[in-house]
Formats: structure tokens, sequence, C-alpha cells
């Protein structure tokens, strides 16, 4: 009952009482319904701007996607037929007739790959006014090397969306083209022959957004990577302005706020100024497909609320008349009112406890509802964050060590970019002449060929609390001591490449039962000072390890051969009284001004007693020298005609080659039987030279490590070892 100091008459008490009190529910409910409404108004609005937007946006998508498919065939037509410079012009014609959405075609190539005499080659095929033109691109002034459209594609060797500019010297309009770069195969190392490009034209765009109706006043725009304003109603803004400048502009942080998350490719619903009339509005914006590319819709929200607006009037006149009729009918009946006014009271409901998934009924005044909703959302949270630690440590668990996943998970700064310098022990394997023997495989034998192999790899080292860096083809980058400290970090590095040599006798064996091939392996041990931690970038990290002596163990490995362990002076000086060393090797490296000793690796003595298995290494000179063939191999490529020469003496692991050309120690072979029994099954090695002398004759005597050896040739060497 509303209070009321007693002497009034009872149509007065009645009035103010029940008057009073209908006044404050009817302006309680009134408030209720206005901010219901309005939720309800901009929730449905938030729902159809996602839905407007995604569908504009997979409208452009489609469009580009389809754009995109076209200088992908170009690139690999490009790759597996040559075409003359007068050839590419109906291929690029022919393109543009079929492709209406493509404004213009360009093939461009490298310096002097079409021909010596030819710098630039670049024919560009355009729509004009009177039908497809064509330019050929590339001048002094036109220098297309150096534009970006050209120049990402080569330097990242991957297709790219280019920034909207506009195009001087070629279609000479506001245009966005998408490049893919085209190789040519030498060997086993791709080469870039150039770059197929398509341009489409801003002005599709444009149409189309303009074509978007938002209530009266509201718009769609699009901005680039950079959040420059790529398409908006209003043109001074178009490639002038972006959304960071207007933010300066307007002193608005919001608009810089929203722009970020736009470049960054993010969906969102915010509550902005609009850019142009500085009014409230909304603004919902999605990415564009793999563009780069963000869109946005303005709502004005003067336009948004006016339906609730208007109904909030007519309901706040209707309330008024009410109270005004409730009146004059309590001021009738009130001379007829002799028994008190009874009043009820309201009861509340309360909120039980449970886990996790216990659900709050979302009912009662709005304030309950709010926080039954808070509270059913803390609980979704939580079970969110349980579902997706689990998921961490499950997925990271695959490929590193638990101490990482550890870290990871509780230390506070455990997802940051950045490191810390520490010694560390790095280690590097690759397998021997793996391209060569999987080289006639089925895709499904190698993919099973090689995961045997790496799944027995990665099982040792994770035994040995390594980390593993990367797993590139066959080869593997593993470190030791880091994130946890670990004092014997290059003693268990070393153990662990033991166990690593020793496992590839049981791969082997079961690799050999299924007709797979023999595998061998070298591997590089290396202890320096390098930096470790979390490497990359928000969107995608790693945690591994960068330095010079990163890139000193991958040149240690180069001079490894099958079977073989080598370790670095700095490793040698911590463990000399424990391993068991094999041959010194002095190296010449790439950038280093100085001679390098390595050392082989036997095995480690007490108490590990870990060796490798003995190799009957004494060389069965032969009565009858084998005839070969070889070719030098330089970058991975065999080069050159072969040469005569014949081997004299031989055993599972080296040989020794007698012949007339001039070899130089540390140089790769391949050596080919000059007498092939069955042209189907090529009885080849790849080898190393290890040494080299001058014999009688002005010929020259190479001592050579096998670091692949063919069936065939293992065949015939255990032959004759076997007869000898």
């Amino acid at each position: 009952m509303w209070p009321v100091k007693p002497g009034y008459s009872t149509a007065t008490r009645l009035i103010l009482s029940i008057g009073g009190a209908a006044a404050l529910i009817f302006i309680s409910a009134f408030s209720y319904n206005y901010l219901v409404s309005r939720r309800t108004v901009i929730a449905e609005v938030e729902e159809r701007a996602k839905n407007l937007t995604l569908s504009i946006s997979h409208q452009i998508e489609a469009v580009l996607r389809g754009v995109e498919g076209v200088p992908k065939a170009i690139a690999s037509l490009m790759e597996i037929q040559s075409l003359s410079r007068e050839g590419l012009v109906p291929l690029i014609e022919k393109s543009l007739i079929f492709n209406p959405d493509i404004f213009g075609i360009a093939i461009a190539h490298e310096p002097y790959a079409i021909s010596p005499e030819l710098k630039f080659c670049a024919p560009y095929g355009f729509r004009g006014k009177d039908g497809i033109e064509f330019n050929f691109l590339g001048t002094d002034s036109y220098n297309y090397f150096i534009l970006d459209w050209y120049q990402i594609s080569r330097e990242t060797g991957r297709a790219h969306w280019s920034n909207p500019y506009y195009d001087e010297g070629g279609g000479e309009i506001l245009m966005a083209t998408y490049s893919v770069p085209f190789f040519s195969l030498r060997g086993e190392k791709r080469h870039l022959m150039g770059v197929a490009t398509a341009d489409i034209s801003l002005e599709w765009l444009k149409e189309l957004l303009d074509g978007v109706k938002v209530y009266r006043s509201g718009y769609a725009f699009i901005i680039s990577q950079n959040g420059d304003f790529i398409t908006h109603p209003a043109d001074e803004l178009v490639m002038r302005e972006s959304l960071f400048s207007l933010s300066e502009a307007l002193n608005d942080p919001e608009i810089r706020l929203v722009g970020r998350d736009m470049i960054r490719g993010e969906k969102g619903f915010a509550e902005v100024k609009d850019f142009l009339t500085g009014g409230n509005s909304y603004l919902y914006y999605a990415p564009v497909g793999s563009s780069g590319w963000s869109l946005g819709i303005i709502f004005p929200a003067s336009e948004l609320l006016a339906d609730v607006v208007g109904l909030t009037r007519k309901l706040a006149a209707i309330g008024i008349a009410g109270l005004i009729l409730m009146c004059v009918v309590i001021v009738l009946l009130a001379r007829g009112i002799t028994r008190p006014l009874r009043t009820l009271s309201d009861s509340t409901a309360g909120l039980g406890k449970g886990d996790f998934s216990v659900k709050a009924p979302e009912t009662g005044a709005s304030e309950i509802r709010h926080l039954a909703r808070s509270f059913n959302a803390l609980g979704r949270q939580l079970e969110e964050y349980i579902e997706k630690r689990d998921f961490i440590r499950d997925t990271f668990g695959r490929y590193v060590t638990a101490e990482v996943v550890k870290r990871l998970m509780e230390s506070a700064d455990g997802l940051a970019l950045g490191g810390e310098k520490r010694e560390l022990t790095i280690m590097m394997s690759d397998l021997r002449g793996f391209t060569a023997l999987t080289s006639q495989m089925e895709p499904e034998r190698v993919v099973l060929f090689l995961n045997r192999y790496l799944s027995r790899m990665i099982e040792i080292l994770m035994d040995h609390r390594a980390v593993i860096d990367e797993i590139i083809g066959d080869g593997i980058l593993a470190f030791f001591g880091a994130p946890e400290p670990m004092e014997d970090h290059a003693l268990k590095a070393v153990s662990c490449a033991l166990k690593m040599q020793l496992a590839m006798e049981e791969i082997n064996t079961v690799n050999e039962r299924e007709g797979l091939g023999h595998l061998e392996m070298g591997i590089a041990v290396n202890t320096g000072d390098v930096v470790v931690g979390n490497i990359g970038s928000e969107r995608r990290t790693k945690y591994g390890v960068v330095g010079a002596q990163v890139n000193f163990t991958g040149r240690m490995e180069s001079f490894t051969v099958g079977g073989q362990i080598l370790i670095s002076p700095s490793t040698f000086e911590r463990l000399s009284g424990v391993i068991e060393p094999g041959e010194q090797l002095k190296v010449q490296m790439k950038g280093v001004p100085a001679p390098v000793t390595l050392y082989e690796v036997k095995g480690l003595g007490e108490p590990y007693n870990i060796r490798l298995a003995r190799i009957d290494d004494e060389l069965r000179h032969l009565s009858s020298p084998i005839k070969v063939n070889i070719y030098r191999i330089k970058d991975k490529v065999v080069s050159g005609t072969g040469e005569s020469a014949l081997v004299v003496a031989i055993n599972p692991k080296s040989a020794t080659l007698v012949c007339s050309g001039m070899l130089k120690l540390w140089e790769d072979l391949r050596v080919d039987a000059a007498d092939e029994k069955d042209p189907g099954e090529r009885r080849s090695l790849f080898v190393k030279v290890m040494a080299v002398k001058e014999v009688p004759g002005e010929k020259q005597e190479a001592s050579v490590r096998f670091t692949w050896v063919a069936p065939a040739f293992y065949k015939t060497i255990n032959e004759i070892m076997a007869s000898q």
C-alpha cells in the first residue's frame, strides 16, 4: 500500500495509494517493455545483419574463388607446357572470354626465362572499350619485377591477393590482383619461372554494395588488409582513408578497435559512431574469404529503434489515459468502499547449487534472469576450459614433451612470443637416398615407409626428453635441455642418437621383409648457445630454436654418411671420457673460415654400454674390377655426362674408385654399373668422396663412403663379400 498521511479522505487516500502504486507498476512495466523490446530488436537486427553480411560475403567470395581458379590453372599449364611469347596471347584471350568476372590476365616471366634476349615477357590481356585488348608489360619505367603483385609471390612462392591499387601502365583502373607463381623442375629443385595473375575491377564491388538497402541511410563497405576503404558510399574515402585515419580524425578509439578486429579477419557486432554523420549506429563485420578483406554493414540506431520508440509513445499515452480513467473510477466508487484494502506479497524463487552441468532456470525478475544467465554462462565457460585444457594436453603432447605442455598450461606467459639464450644440444638426422629409393613407389607405400621410420624415431626422442622442433620430409630437427634445464643434455643427445641408429636395424628388417628397401640414416649432434622459446606470430606459434649453432648442425649433418653419428668439438669436449670415438674428419664448411674437426661416435662406455653394431669394413680387393660410370652431384642435382671408372675394392659401406677425372674431397657422386644386366633394375650407388690421391698413369684413386645403395647393387656387394 502506498503510504498516505492520516486525515485524508477515502477517495484521496485511494487515489494516492492505488494510483501511486499503479503509476509505479505502469512505469516499471513500461520501462521493462522498452528494454526487452529494444534488446529483442537489436538481437533480431544482429541476426539479420549476420545473415546479410554472410550472404554478401559469400557472393564476393564465390566471384573471388572463380577468379582464383583461372591463374591457378594457367600456372599449372605453364609448369608442364612451354609456350612462346606469342603463344601466350590465345591462352589469355580464351581465359578472358570464358571468365567474364575477370578484367585482365597476365603471364609474367622471370628475366630471360623465355629468351636470352628478352628481359621482360608479360603479355597482358584486358577488357578495353572495343573488346579484349593486349599490352606487353615490362619496361624500365614499368618494371613489374618490383611490383607487389609479382614480387610477393616470387619471394614467398605462394599465391596471394594484392592490396587494391590503381594500375598505371597496365589496366589503368582501380583493381586487385590474384597472383600464382609457377615453377620448373630441375632435378630435385624447383625454380621460379614466373607469375600468372588475374585482375578484377573493383567497380563491380561498388555496384554490388550500392544495391544493399539497410533502412533509409544504412550502408555497406569493404576494407583491405590494411584497413583502407575499398568501397564506401562516400567516394572521397575510397583508397584515401582507412578506419585508423578516421579514428584519429574523429578522435574515436572505438573505431580503431573495430578496425583492428576487422583486419584480423574476425567477426563481430559493435556499437559505433557513423563514419559520416557521427550518429549512434551498429556495425556488423565479417571477413571476405581468402582475400584478407573485411565487409561491414552500418545500421543507424535511430532508424533501427524507430518502431520501438513509436510503440513506447503509444503505450505511454494509453497508460496515462488509463491512470486518469482509474482515478475517475476510484472517485466514483470511493464512497462505497467500507472495508480496508488488503495487499498481497510476492514470493521469490531461489537458485539451487550443483556441478558445472546444472542449469538455473532463467525466469523471474530481470535481475534474477540476468544472474541466472551469468551463472549458466560461467558453467559453460568452465566446461569449455576443461575441454580446451584436455585438447591442448592431448594435441601438443603428440609433438613435444610433457614439460612443454605443462609450461604452456601453467605459466601465465607460457604462450607469449619470445625466447631466451641458453646452451642446448641440437640434433639433426636425415635418411640417405630416400628420394631415389621412393621415387618409383606408390604414394601409399611411401607414407607407410616414412611413418614406420618416423614413429620409431619420435618414440626414442620422446624417451630421451627431446623437443622435436621440425619434421621436414625424412629429416628431423630436435634439441635437448629445454624448456626444463637438463645438466646432461649433450649425453642425452648422443645416447638418443645411438639408440636411433640401432633402431634402424629393426626398421630395415621389417622393410626388407615387405620389399620396401634398405634405409640408412646420418645424424649430427652439436652443443652451443641458441635462442629457444615460442617463435612465430599470434596466429601460429611453435616452441623451437634459432641461431648460428642450428645452421652449424645442419652443415655437420651434410658430412655424415649412412649409419654414422658425427659430433662437434663442443660436444666432444663434454663427453670425451665417455664416448667410444671412431675416425676424425677435418672438413671445410661453408660460412666457417677455419677447418672444423668432427668426431665419429661408435658407442658410450660405462655405465651406459651402448654401441653400434660392428660392420665388416675390410675392403675386398677385386680380381676383376667393376666397370662403372660416375656422375657428379651439385646442390642435389645430377649433372654432366658419365665418366668411366673402376671399382677396385669394396665392402658394405665403402669402396675404392680409380678414374681419370679430377675428384674433390667431400664431393657427392652417383655411381652406375656400366654392365647393366637388367635395364629395369639399375645397379646404382650414391657416394661421398672421403679421400683422394694420385696413382701411376695420371689417374686418381678415391676412397668413397656409400650414402645410398640400390637393392640390386646391395645384392652384388653381398655376393662379393660372401665369395671372399
